[in-house]
């Protein structure tokens, strides 16, 4: 070296420790490179799960349905992560069972004939506290190794999708192969990636259901605001409708008196045609015995004057009888008290019979029916409110007499219209004692198929005009809710009705 000699021990020295600084140099040039190479592979990671969650974001939507959150999901992992397979599996029935529900990057038709794939998911995996990642490095368990056989897959990734603290799905993604640098082996950072992805769909499906719960808040306010207009509506109508009936059950009331009052006035007649002419003929008599006085005639006068006093006593008969017919009808016309008292009811039945007939007759000269009565001999008193007794009373009455006259209109002479009123003690199995009122008739009958309604209010099988439907509704509430009895019917079609009224003697 230019002439120059070194001892070759320097030398051998010299190159020793070039040589060593050579091969320090060298080692850190291989770890530099191999950290390099590790930022690399996380970069290209986190920008791989960037763009696949960039992906996903233009995708899911409030409106989108989770089955295509899924399928979309693992069709992306595949795409961008350098996936070979993934499943999207989803819960069954049982806890900790899932099924197959969506795959990607299989052959086609892999799974179309094969049973529906289930496992079992422990629940350290379903909890959080533990994930699938299995690489060359790892030594599988049984669930790992029952995801390898069923799905074909040998290195994987695998977690749960949450939603409402609960797991709603579980994907898994993986590779066949692990050869670096094309087939990476899969780590922690592949966990991450997975972990983000889900998490999205996680956040998605939360902001969903806040969406859906705003949606149905206002879903709710409408319906709302609907319920409150037909509330009111409603109210207006129901208003309306109690004055339309309070207005009906007045007229019911009225037609009740207006035929009440032409019975009355039939029967008024009587007496009062008893009393003009016997006042008249007594008026005659009276002559006669002033014309035998003055002829001295006093035996003949004395006969007179005792036809005069039969006549009075007649007049007074009769005058009595006059007056109780207006006291009942006084008593009728007034509005109930709601006081009841002890009543005769074969007295209180017989009254509206003939009342009723002679005001059908008063209205109708044509009209003509037979009456039948058959009252108990020896009737207990029966507390109760007579004239709304009488009104039920003949308002059956009524309603007999016209089904008699209708079927008479339309059978031949030899029909003859009969109604029959009974009063019968009778004494229940449970006890207490009773009165039975029947009203009979051998009319037309009610049809079946009305029968369950002809007590409800409105509802009459009588012509435009001549029915409100009131009167049995009314009668049925007098009888059940005024005095705790019962009505009840019974009918066959062509042959007649019964109508049966049952009422506790000392009812209160």
């Amino acid at each position: 070296m230019d002439g120059i000699n070194y001892p070759e021990e320097e030398l051998r020295k010299e190159t020793a420790y070039y040589k060593k600084q050579l091969d320090k140099l060298s080692g850190q040039s291989m770890r530099y490179d191999l950290t390099i190479t590790t930022m690399r592979h996380s970069l290209k990671q986190k920008n791989d799960t960037f763009a696949v969650l960039t992906s996903l974001q233009k995708k899911y939507t409030v409106i989108t349905p989770f089955d295509t959150f899924l399928a979309e999901t693992i069709k992306a992992i595949c795409t961008n992560l350098s996936m070979d397979r993934a499943v999207a599996l989803v819960p069954s029935a049982d806890h900790g069972i899932f099924k197959l529900h969506h795959h990607y990057g299989y052959p086609a038709g892999q799974f179309d004939a094969a049973p529906v794939k289930e496992i079992y998911i422990t629940g350290e995996y379903l909890k959080g506290r533990k994930i699938f990642l299995i690489n060359k490095k790892t030594i599988p368990d049984d669930a790992a190794n029952q995801i390898q056989k069923f799905f074909a897959i040998n290195y994987f990734v695998g977690m749960p999708v949450w939603h409402d603290e609960k797991p709603v799905a579980f994907i898994i993604a993986g590779r066949l192969v692990e050869r670096p640098p094309f087939s990476p082996v899969l780590d922690k950072g592949d966990a991450d990636s997975l972990i983000a992805i889900l998490g999205l769909i996680s956040a998605v499906l939360q902001n969903k259901k806040s969406v859906e719960l705003e949606l149905q808040k206002t879903e709710v306010q409408k319906e709302n605001e609907i319920i409150t207009a037909q509330r009111n509506m409603l109210e207006k109508t129901l208003k309306d409708l109690k004055a339309a009936q309070s207005q009906l059950i007045q007229s019911e009331k009225m037609a009740s008196l207006g035929e009440l009052t032409a019975g009355i006035a039939h029967e008024i007649q009587n007496p009062l045609n008893f009393v003009n002419n016997f006042s008249e003929v007594s008026r005659e008599l009276l002559d006669e015995m002033k014309t035998e006085l003055d002829l001295g005639n006093t035996a003949d006068a004395k006969e007179i004057a005792a036809d005069v006093i039969q006549n009075l006593e007649k007049i007074t008969q009769h005058g009595k009888r006059a007056d109780a017919i207006v006291k009942g009808m006084l008593q009728h016309s007034r509005s109930s008290s709601a006081v009841k008292e002890p009543t005769d009811i074969n007295v209180l039945a017989d009254e509206y019979i003939r009342l009723c007939y002679h005001g059908l007759r008063a209205k109708d000269k044509s009209f003509n029916a037979t009456i039948k009565t058959d009252f108990d001999p020896s009737p207990e008193p029966i507390n109760i409110i007579p004239q709304d007794i009488g009104r039920v009373i003949l308002n059956l009455l009524t309603n007999a007499f016209y089904a008699v006259n209708e079927k008479k209109k339309q059978s031949d002479n030899d029909y003859e219209p009969t109604v029959t009123i009974t009063t019968t003690s009778i004494q229940p199995p449970l006890g207490g004692r009773s009165v039975a009122i029947k009203v009979s008739d051998n009319g037309g009958g009610i049809p079946q198929r009305v029968l369950d309604k002809i007590f409800q209010p409105f509802f009459t099988t009588m012509p435009t005009g001549q029915g409100t439907g009131l009167g049995l509704s009314l009668s049925y509430d007098i009888i059940t809710k005024g005095h705790a009895g019962e009505l009840k019917v019974e009918t066959k079609e062509g042959e007649g009705t019964t109508f049966t009224i049952s009422l506790p003697i000392n009812s209160n």
